[in-house]
């Protein structure tokens, strides 16, 4: 029989806090001084690049940064992938994201986002979100989810294995994309010696 780890609800786990609300479009700027985190950067790719972020001058007001380990996760839409946050650089969550924060020491910020996207708390994350047409994860829902709360030597057993899973799927799309690079240029060379063209002419009647 397996072990039933206790469960807790992430209120007591880690404080959770909307993002910035900006009032204006954001737009890059190249001599901005913080980055932004936006809904499509977590649903375009999980792992996060700063060069990939926005750059914008620190808006005027009280401005909470993220952290390293903090937990990002999309506040709207019917996808709730939960990603570790991990660069340097000065980066503001926007106000379609929600964030967490670890305060207990019994669960590892590693550990906790990876819970979160486990398929049966991404359903109850789901079920917790209104709307119909643009359902809406709100803090109050986000903070009574139940999470099972392993000893912690479990808990970094199942970070490490995460990263060895997620550096294993990396290293195949790698392999994916050589393997495609190499083809491409495989049929160009098979086509160019039998005399076809690479790029077939304009239907007739569209030629120039």
């Amino acid at each position: 029989m397996s072990q039933q780890h206790p469960k807790a609800i992430l209120s007591t786990l880690a404080s959770i806090r909307s993002g910035f609300p900006f009032r204006e479009r954001i737009k890059h700027v190249n001599s901005g001084d913080v980055r932004v985190l936006q809904i499509r950067d977590l649903r375009l790719n999980p792992i996060l690049k700063a060069a990939n972020l926005p750059l914008i001058k620190c808006p005027k007001g009280r401005a909470n940064f993220l952290e390293s380990g903090d937990i990002v996760i999309p506040a709207r839409g019917e996808h709730y992938h939960a990603v570790n946050f991990t660069l340097s650089e000065p980066t503001l969550a926007s106000s379609q994201l929600l964030t967490l924060r670890v305060t207990s020491d019994t669960v590892l910020p590693g550990y906790l986002c990876w819970a979160l996207n486990q398929p049966k708390t991404q359903h109850t994350l789901r079920n917790e979100s209104r709307g119909t047409n643009m359902p809406l994860l709100t803090r109050q829902s986000l903070s009574m989810v139940k999470v099972p709360v392993p000893p912690l030597a479990t808990q970094q057993k199942i970070i490490d294995l995460q990263q060895l899973w997620e550096q294993e799927q990396q290293l195949t799309q790698q392999l994916l994309n050589n393997r495609e690079s190499m083809l491409k240029g495989m049929f160009k060379q098979l086509l160019r010696r039998t005399g076809t063209p690479v790029n077939p002419p304009a239907p007739h009647g569209e030629q120039e």
